[in-house]
């Protein structure tokens, strides 16, 4: 009996180590996907959706050797994992609990929103002045002095639409630009809407594929430097709502596998095409924004997570600003996984200065609205 015991302890210890080593495997192609051209090995992108899990079942296992094995020194199998992917934890997860986190106003300080209005309520049926009346009270509150906002909805024959009125009327904008990128029906234009406090130059609309677009505006905060800015919302993963709605539930199907199994097969083609088109579109965009004369901030909806590929090209030269000051997961993305976070401020690493961070739930769209306050070198300082 005895014998028999130690080998079923044996047995579901090698299995437990197993499974640990598989855990690192895990995580180590998570942190290869940032480095790797989603062109290079197919499906290895589909990685960087799992990390969060990769990271917190390998800090299970680390803890579980520790204190319910006798074998402690297997818990450097996956300590030493985390250690070696310690940027991408950095990533997923901010950190910055001691560090002050300032959002308040000030003469040298430029406040930058960036948040998918999702149609401005177009989606919610009946309920969509409700919906625009409360996103337009929002937007005051958050008192940005530039406003990025994806997937902001206007009359085909009207840009200037009186929502776009309202917000400039109620946050004191003086400046509105706006680029379509899609239609809804055959009345609405959906594309990025852009409100400044101060004057915009150099306005250009940069396309980076079909019906993408990078925006491109000088602003000059008084007496500041002029901070060239970018505003993108890179391709979608075309997944309709019913989608969305499918892919929460599929864990909960309890028939119909074959059927379940073809529309995951088809989700696997739409997601590795969209990566591909995320590279390409991330590489032109780092190309344009490497010519800017200025300090630059780039924002918007980038439909990818920390540590894909098209995260780590814009990271590579440009600091994130949820990584200076933002704690937690800092999910962006209301929906689905609560590890979402596909909506980015980022920010040049010699200036402005990133002071501030905030993201916060909100039922008025499927995205947070993402916030940064930035410290910017007036001229008498430079």
């Amino acid at each position: 009996m005895k014998k028999a015991l130690q080998f079923i302890r044996r047995f579901l210890g090698r299995i437990v180590l197993l499974l640990n080593l598989a855990a690192v495997i895990w995580l180590l192609l998570c942190f290869a996907t940032g480095y790797t051209h989603p062109s290079t090995i197919r499906y290895l992108p589909m990685f960087s959706l799992s990390t969060p899990f990769a990271i917190i079942t390998n800090v299970f296992f680390a803890l579980a050797w520790l204190i319910f094995s006798s074998r402690k020194l297997r818990s450097l199998i996956s300590v030493t994992a985390l250690l070696i992917c310690y940027p991408l934890i950095s990533m997923i997860w901010g950190m910055n609990y001691f560090r002050i986190n300032d959002m308040t106003p000030a003469a040298n300080r430029l406040k930058v929103l960036q948040w998918n209005a999702h149609g401005m309520g177009v989606f919610e049926n009946n309920n969509a002045p409700a919906f625009e009346k409360k996103i337009i009270e929002q937007l005051s509150e958050i008192n940005a002095d530039v406003v990025c906002l994806p997937e902001f909805a206007v009359p085909k024959l009207k840009i200037m639409t009186p929502a776009a009125k309202k917000i400039m009327a109620n946050s004191g904008y003086t400046d509105f630009r706006f680029q379509a990128d899609n239609t809804l029906g055959q009345k609405i234009f959906l594309g990025t809407a852009i409100f400044s406090r101060y004057p915009v130059s150099n306005y250009k609309a940069n396309k980076l594929s079909d019906y993408i677009y990078m925006l491109q505006a000088d602003v000059a905060p008084r007496n500041g430097d002029t901070i060239r800015m970018f505003f993108v919302h890179l391709s979608t993963f075309g997944l309709s709502d019913n989608d969305k709605d499918y892919i929460e539930e599929i864990s909960k199907a309890k028939s119909g596998v074959d059927a379940n199994l073809r529309r995951s097969k088809s989700y696997l083609w739409k997601f590795n095409y969209t990566f591909l088109r995320h590279a390409r579109e991330a590489a032109l965009a780092k190309s344009i924004i490497a010519q800017s004369p200025h300090s630059v901030v780039v924002c918007g909806d980038f439909n990818d997570l920390p540590g894909s590929y098209t995260y780590m090209q814009f990271s590579e030269e440009l600091n994130d600003a949820f990584r200076s000051r933002g704690t937690g997961l800092g999910r962006t993305y209301n929906r689905l996984s609560p590890t979402l976070r596909i909506d980015y401020i980022f920010y040049d690493t010699a200036r402005p200065k990133c002071v501030g961070y905030d993201s916060y739930y909100t039922t008025l769209s499927d995205h947070n609205p993402v916030i940064a306050n930035f410290e910017i070198l007036t001229r008498a300082r430079r």
